[in-house]
Parts: C-alpha cells; sequence; structure tokens
C-alpha cells in the first residue's frame, strides 16, 4: 500500500491527519530571503538544505503530511526571475529536499510528500498588470506536474485556486498524472458580508460559485488554505454542500507585505483552539498555511481531535 493509499484510508475511516504549516513563512523567519519577484521559489535553488530543515521540524512536530517547496516554482513564477531555465531544477530539488527530510525524520511513520502547484507569479506578488507576466497556462501546470510526478510525490495540492480558467487548466494538468489531487481554495469577505475569491487572483465569483466550478467528484480532497480563521467554518460548509469527500483546512496567520511575511497573527495555542472547531465541523485535514511553524503543528498533532467525533 502506497503511502498516498494510507492517508486515503485513514481519512475513509474518519481519521484526522495532520499536515504541515507554512513552507514559504518559516523559510523566511529561519533567515532565507526572500526573492522580489519568485518569493520562496528562489530557495529551491540556493538553499535546499534550508528547504529540508524546514520539512524535518514539521516531520518531528507530528506532520504526516508535508507539501514541496514548490508553490512559486512554475514557469510562470520562475521565468520572470530570470529563472526561466531552472524550472526543472527548482521543482526536482524541492522534491528531493522533502523526501530527504521524510528518510531523515520520519521515525518509521508514514509520511506522505505532496507537490504544490499555484497560479502564484508576479500578480500574486504585486498586483494585476495588464502588460505583466500571465497567471500559469495549461502547459506551465502540464510541466510543473509531470516534473512532481517524475520528482516522486506522493499527491498533488493545488494552492489558492481563485479562479476556474487557471483552476481548471491546474486540475486537468494535475489529474493527468494518475495522482491523488487535492483542490486547495482561498476565502475572503467581501464588503457585502459573503465569502468570495481574493480579487486580485479571482474573476469576481462567489466562493460558492468558484467551488462549483472547480470541484470534481475524482478529487482526493478539498482544502480551505491561505484563508483567516475566521471565515474558515462557513467556507467548509459551502464546500460540504458540494463536495462529498474528506475536507481539509489550513489557514494563514498575519500580514502579507510582499516579499515578506510579518509575523503577528495567532499563537499556537489559540490556533488549536480555532483548529478544534474545525474538526468539529468535519475537517480531516488539518494544518497551518503562511505565518503557521512547526510549534502550531506540534500543539495540533498533540492536541486536536484524531477521529471526527472524538471529544
Amino acid at each position: 500500500m502506497s503511502v498516498a493509499e494510507e492517508i486515503a484510508g485513514r481519512l475513509a475511516g474518519g481519521d484526522v491527519v495532520v499536515i504541515d504549516g507554512g513552507t514559504g513563512t518559516q523559510l523566511q523567519a529561519e533567515g532565507v530571503p526572500m526573492d522580489d519577484v519568485a518569493w520562496s521559489g528562489r530557495a529551491n535553488l540556493e538553499q535546499p538544505d534550508a528547504v529540508q530543515r524546514v520539512h524535518e521540524a514539521y516531520i518531528r512536530a507530528g506532520a504526516e503530511v508535508i507539501i514541496a517547496n514548490t508553490f512559486a516554482a512554475s514557469r510562470a513564477a520562475l521565468e520572470p526571475a530570470g529563472l526561466g531555465g531552472r524550472v526543472a531544477d527548482a521543482n526536482r530539488n524541492a522534491v528531493a529536499a522533502a523526501l530527504r527530510a521524510r528518510e531523515a525524520a520520519a521515525g518509521g511513520r508514514a509520511i506522505a510528500v505532496a507537490g504544490s502547484m499555484s497560479p502564484f507569479c508576479p500578480i500574486a506578488m504585486h498586483g494585476r498588470n495588464e502588460a505583466g507576466p500571465a497567471f500559469p497556462s495549461l502547459a506551465d501546470f502540464r510541466e510543473q506536474a509531470g516534473l512532481l510526478a517524475e520528482a516522486g510525490v506522493d499527491l498533488i495540492a493545488l494552492e489558492l485556486m481563485e479562479a476556474p480558467g487557471y483552476g481548471r487548466a491546474a486540475v486537468t494538468a494535475a489529474a493527468e498524472t494518475g495522482l491523488p489531487v487535492w483542490l486547495g481554495v482561498a476565502a475572503v469577505r467581501l464588503d457585502d458580508g459573503t465569502l468570495g475569491a481574493d480579487p486580485a487572483l479571482g474573476d469576481g465569483d462567489s466562493f460558492a460559485d468558484l467551488v462549483s466550478k472547480l470541484v470534481d467528484p475524482a478529487l482526493a480532497a478539498v482544502t480551505v488554505m491561505h484563508a483567516k480563521p475566521d471565515v474558515v467554518p462557513e467556507a467548509i460548509d459551502i464546500i460540504r454542500a458540494r463536495f462529498a469527500g474528506p475536507i481539509g483546512v489550513y489557514a494563514e496567520s498575519g500580514d502579507w507585505a510582499a516579499p515578506e511575511w510579518i509575523f503577528d497573527g495567532l499563537g499556537p495555542g489559540e490556533y488549536l483552539q480555532e483548529a478544534i472547531t474545525w474538526v468539529d465541523r468535519g475537517a480531516q485535514l488539518i494544518g497551518g498555511c503562511c505565518g503557521i511553524g512547526p510549534e502550531h503543528i506540534r500543539l495540533l498533532a498533540g492536541r486536536v481531535p484524531r477521529t471526527r467525533g472524538e471529544s
């Protein structure tokens, strides 16, 4: 049985699985410079040992799924930074760092390595510019998905899929690998009080409409990620009305001042209390995104209910 199949079996049985925290922001917290264009993607080329250390810290904290540092490693992310010729190296190095971390720190536990794909590009750093580089295309996603699969990831985690166009392209490319696919969507509270996609990354869809356009029964999970904790309960309910499979949450905490994260968010104990409410709401994959570090994950792994309905 593969580690991905083991995780899927646990989820089907009602278990709660702990995933890691933010990789890019933890690299920043440990002193790795964030590139003005490619954010954390450059670290795979210049500081792969630091990437490995971050993964090891999350595994030792209790994470059962780690997400490789490929969020900002597509051609659309790297080419504007002058790194278009090193897309393959960036993705292979990232996965190799995660696999080495698993070997070094798992201690016999089954740890899944997910490959991240996102729409990250200069738009995500600096806002929309019609004359500038665009979101990843289907060809970009296919290139990256193939690299991740060849490098040995156990599943593909699509992250920050905020528009149906590039979102469907990412789902298509990821599914073509034959690996399990998680769809990761974020939600923001709009001025009218409803949930929607980030205006910088989306097309004006409500969160409900976005989920409806992207969800497919073949997905291994749908996750609420890179969202503020206060919107998570409503987002879970919206997803559950449209998807029968496992739901996950890995929220952000803090603020963004490109290219760096501002660590002014919830402490580990405060984040744990939020996470317990998400499990009560039906979430089974629990971790963190930007601003959530190993100490948050350590507390989640030790204190969050590990089976739905557990008190």
